[in-house]
């Protein structure tokens, strides 16, 4: 590639950076809204269960068995895993940067 077509590329990439950051922000926001939102209605789920004098042997077990409590559990794990990959995204396009900076540097010297 050439100078010009390097620059061109590099900066593409910062664009997709600067853009996958701001996309990382509201996957991490939507992962801690979900965490909440599980952690809540499973805290109220076990507190009915014990008001209702039920074993706290079982409350654990039925609490992820309750179709309502695992479908939070389950949005909350793929909040979690679209957030990780942003997050893992975000490190390739830096990569992807570092590498064609190394680049123009090589060329710039040669």
């Amino acid at each position: 590639m050439e100078d010009y077509e390097l620059l061109v590329y590099l900066q593409k990439k910062r664009d997709e950076l600067a853009r996958t950051l701001i996309e990382s922000k509201k996957r991490g926001i939507a992962f801690a809204d979900a965490e909440r939102d599980y952690k809540r209605e499973k805290a109220k789920f076990i507190a009915q269960k014990r008001m209702e004098n039920m074993p706290v042997t079982l409350i654990r077990d039925l609490a992820q068995g309750d179709v309502y409590i695992s479908e939070l559990r389950h949005a909350r794990d793929v909040a979690k895993v679209l957030y990780q990959n942003a997050a893992e995204a975000i490190n390739v396009y830096k990569l992807e940067c570092r590498l064609v900076e190394a680049q123009i540097k090589r060329e710039w010297h040669a």
